[in-house]
Parts: structure tokens; sequence; C-alpha cells
């Protein structure tokens, strides 16, 4: 064999183990979210497993045939067979549910028009005004729900108009190529993180009036948890920037973060998110000892778990160091699976600021109209969180 096949086996090889890793990584969400009883996770898993396990076939058919790779495709699902779908059981017997494995007839999924996306954009948020030099930093969170570039071109008007409503804007399940884009449309700064195997990342738009000071800072060791090597390319790292608001002078630092989702069930996540602030906070002490000064500081984003619910202990790290979770009066939620709200899941935390510095959180309120309900699984399952820095 040459050197030239000696590499392209390795490559191959390479590729292939990362597609099972994948697979092995899929197994075992579905076997999290049935034993959580999220029958329509496991049901968005098993679709994504399928899809796997193609990339794996694939992957394992270019290496050279032994054994071992025959096996391994032989147990994979026959190269032309349909995607399934797990119905969600509609009654449960003593501890067992009914699932049922299907092949699902073809829907045709017709997304919303630009027009559309407006018409909710301004019936939730048309009151407020586009960003100026002057008056309060405004500071947006929003989970842009698989931002992509082609989304970011279908949707480049509302989306222009959303962004200026926003001195700072930190998007969480978006990635460089949507954002970078955006920021060449609105005339914001733009800083983003690497994004995972899923294709997100964080990033934050600046209105010109927003001025970086230093270096951006990229907390990546987020994604490396104990036990967890299988994570390491679906976990989000978080973003850090120091700025100067040019009209005040005020300096401050802002972070975006998106933790551990959900899928497998809260009481298997919730440990993880607690982790990963014990690790935030832990860095954040160690970023001080080493010189480096924050001043006021926002931590803001999408938290996937309930932060004004006191039962919520995984954000207590965060509290333990200093950082206070900035007031939602109207208890309205950001989060909506399937329409129904599930808590406040976006917002923001700060220390350093004097008191009534920071404005409390203002939600937009819920779409519930006939015909709306496709804003929570096209556009974003989460709202937006606003807040204000009084100047």
């Amino acid at each position: 064999m040459t050197s030239e096949n000696k590499a392209k086996d390795q490559d191959g090889k390479a590729l292939a183990f990362q597609a099972l890793e994948q697979y092995k990584a899929q197994l075992a969400l579905i076997e999290s979210c049935i034993r959580a009883g999220r029958y329509n996770w496991a049901l968005d898993t098993l679709n994504e497993l399928h899809v796997h396990g193609r990339v794996l076939r694939g992957c394992l058919q270019d290496l050279p045939a032994d054994a071992t790779t025959a096996a391994l495709v032989a147990s994979l699902p026959p190269q032309d067979a349909a995607p399934l779908v797990v119905a969600a059981p509609a009654a449960e017997v003593g501890d067992k549910a009914t699932v049922v494995v299907e092949t699902p007839a073809k829907k045709v999924w017709t997304p919303p028009t630009p027009e559309q996306v407006q018409r909710a954009l301004d019936k939730m948020f048309g009151h407020l005004p586009e960003c100026t030099d002057e008056g309060d930093i405004v500071v947006v969170s929003f989970n842009g729900h698989l931002l992509d570039l082609p989304k970011a071109q279908r949707l480049v008007e509302p989306l222009k108009w959303f962004i200026k409503r926003g001195h700072i804007v930190l998007f969480q399940e978006t990635n460089r190529d949507a954002l970078k884009f955006l920021s060449n449309e609105t005339g914001y700064g733009l800083n983003v993180s690497h994004r995972n195997k899923r294709g997100q990342a964080v990033g934050i738009l600046f209105h010109p009036r927003i001025k970086w000071l230093g270096q951006p800072y990229y907390h990546d060791y987020l994604t490396d948890i104990p036990g967890h090597p299988e994570w390491k390319t679906t976990l989000r790292p978080a973003l850090q920037r120091k700025v100067r608001d040019v009209s005040t002078g005020l300096e401050f630092s802002i972070i975006d973060m998106h933790t551990k989702s959900n899928l497998g069930g809260p009481e298997e996540t919730a440990p993880i998110r607690r982790l990963q602030f014990e690790m935030f906070v832990g860095d954040i002490v160690r970023q001080e000892g080493e010189g480096t000064v924050f001043g006021p500081t926002i931590l803001g984003g999408d938290m996937n778990a309930p932060i004004d619910n006191p039962e919520t202990t995984e954000i207590e790290p965060l509290i333990a160091a200093g950082f206070v979770l900035v007031p939602n009066p109207d208890g309205r939620s950001t989060y909506f699976y399937k329409g129904k709200a599930n808590g406040q899941f976006d917002g923001f935390f700060a220390r350093g600021f004097a008191e009534n510095q920071l404005a409390p959180v203002w939600i937009p309120l819920p779409l519930e109209g006939k015909g709306e309900r496709w804003f929570y699984s096209e556009l974003s399952d989460h709202m937006p969180a606003f807040t204000r820095i009084v100047v």
C-alpha cells in the first residue's frame, strides 16, 4: 500500500470512528428519553439515528473489507429503509407505554413567508424603537432555532428589523455563516464561537455604539464533561467580550451561554448544567486571579432550565459567585414546547452594576392566534428576552 493510500485509509477510519461515536451517542439518548418519558424527544432522536446510520454505513463501505467492518455494516438499518417515526402513546398501562413504530406518510411543510414573520414580530414588540447612539443600552438574548445561512438569507428583512431593536444581541443555536451575513446586512460588529457537529454556536452582534476592548474569550472547556466524551461535539462553548459604550464611556463585560439541553430528561441533564456553571465560575475566578478586570458583567443566553423557578438548583454556583438573576416581574415564559409554555429558560444574570442600573427583563407575550403556532417550530421555540442598562 502506498503512503497516499495509507493516509486515505487512516482518514477513512477516523471518519468511520467519528460516525460510530455519533451513532452510539444517539442510541444512548433514545434510551434516556424513553426512561424519562419524553417520547417526542425519543422520536426526534430516532430519526436522527437513521441519518447517522446511513452516514456510518457510507464511511464503513469506503474502508477495506474485513470481518469487523462487515459485521458493523450488517448491524445497521437497510440502506433504503425509510425513516422511522415513534408515535407517542395515547395511554399507558401500568408502567409500560404502548409505542407504535411506523413508516410515515410524507408531509409537505411550507415555511412562513418573510411577511408572515414580520407581522409576528410587529405583534410581539412592534412598539420598540430602533436602537440609536442615545438612550439606554438594550441587551437581547435570542435562541435562533437552527439559524443557518439559508434561513438568515430567506428571513433577512425581519431578522434585520429584529436585530436593530437591540444594541447587543446574544444569539444561540446559530453559526458564523448566518451571523456574518446578518452582520454585513445590519452593520453590526460580530463575535462568534466555534460550532458543534450540529452546526450550533453562540454569537453576539454589536451596534456601532458598542466598542470592543481587548480580545474575545471563548469558554471552550464547557464542552469537556468528565465521563461523557460523546458530548464533546454536541455541547456549546460560551463567549465573553469586554466592551465600552461610546456614548457614555461605560465599560462592562458581556457573556453569551447555551448550556446542556434537556434531551434525556431534566433529572439526568440538570447535574451537567450545574457542572458547566461550576466550571464557568471557576474560570472566572482564574481569570480574575491573572489580572482580568471584568467590570460590571451581564451573563445572558439559553440556560435550558426555568431559571426563575426556586427549585432550579443548577444555577446555584452562579448565585454563590455573586451573580444575581435579573427579575422577570411579569413571570412570562421564554421556552415553548409544541406551543405550550415551559418556563423562563432565557434571561440574564448580572453582577457589579449599581442598584437599578439594570431594568427588569421584558419578554413578549406568546403568540396564540390562529395560524401563529408556526413561530414555535420555524422562527424559534423561544421568546427573546430584553433588558436595558440604564445610562
